[in-house]
């Protein structure tokens, strides 16, 4: 049987990803679905 799965090709010219980065407006009045996507993006970098 054969194994599907995916191989990494070019991996020396593939730049580092140092993580997400998130800029809104304001930290006040922020709306309920961008704080739950801020706060599940912090629990993940953990």
């Amino acid at each position: 049987m054969e194994r599907k799965e995916l191989i990494p090709a070019l991996e020396d010219y593939c730049p580092f990803f140092a993580g997400f980065y998130l800029y809104y407006p304001s930290r006040r009045n922020v709306a309920p679905k961008l704080r739950a996507l801020v706060e599940h993006v912090r629990w993940r970098e953990r």
